[in-house]
């Protein structure tokens, strides 16, 4: 088999880890200490909290610090929660977040895979970068990729480009010969778009209303295969 890429970047939440749970046993772990019942209406309100909060992240309205204390004062506020402080709840949760490093199914094997033809592989992520680290070593993650990097080390989130310079000055590998691998067109495919790198869109689940002209791996049995040429 040949490899058709130099070097492969890949996001990492809803990717190759397994975000929601997570997210969803850090936040159980948070309500408890709060004294609050982690009914399925709290944890998705959070889950949309959240997410709008990171997609102004993306537009560069907040910082990381700001939105891991603000998503609990909107989450408390509106559902009358006071048993511990959204700067507490801030601190707990992205404590629970870093012991847990839960690979999607398949996506390890995947690595295997690609890690035993020699493939090269890095990490490129807008996630908190403590949390990042902490979950890399968890999953040991350093079994298969050079380096993981994040929008702190490079000033800016995806989708500006810089993420992407960045990692192609730490790789010593030209954009061109690489190719990016996400979950999240706002993200991820505008990040790679704007640095002119090749993007795949991981997506299992099917959605309507793109066409973007983008290649879509529904399973990493696809994606293995857009991978080596």
């Amino acid at each position: 088999m040949n490899l058709k890429y130099s070097i492969v970047y890949f996001d990492l939440d809803h990717t190759l880890f397994d975000f929601d749970r997570t997210e969803k046993e850090a936040l159980e772990v948070v309500l408890a200490k709060a004294s609050a019942d982690p009914t399925p209406e709290k944890v998705e309100r959070y889950k949309e909290i959240n997410a709008e909060l990171w997609k102004a992240f993306s537009e560069g309205k907040y910082s990381k610090d700001f939105i891991a204390v603000e998503r609990f004062r909107r989450f408390f506020d509106e559902f009358g929660i006071d048993g511990i402080s959204p700067e507490e709840a801030g601190e707990l949760f992205v404590r629970e977040l870093s012991k847990r490093g839960y690979f999607l199914p398949g996506a390890e094997v995947f690595l295997k895979k690609l890690k035993a033809l020699g493939q090269r592989m890095a990490v490129i992520t807008n996630g908190i970068r403590k949390v990042q680290e902490s979950r890399k070593q968890a999953a040991k993650l350093e079994r298969f990729f050079e380096f993981l990097l994040t929008s702190e080390e490079a000033g800016r989130p995806k989708p500006f480009p810089d993420i992407f310079y960045l990692a192609a000055e730490r790789s010593g590998v030209p954009l061109e010969e690489s190719v990016y691998v996400g979950d999240n067109l706002e993200t991820d495919y505008a990040g790679a778009k704007n640095a002119g790198v090749e993007f795949i869109l991981y997506q299992p689940e099917p959605f309507e209303g793109v066409d973007l002209n983008i290649r879509i791996a529904r399973n990493y049995d696809e994606l293995f295969e857009f991978l080596i040429g």
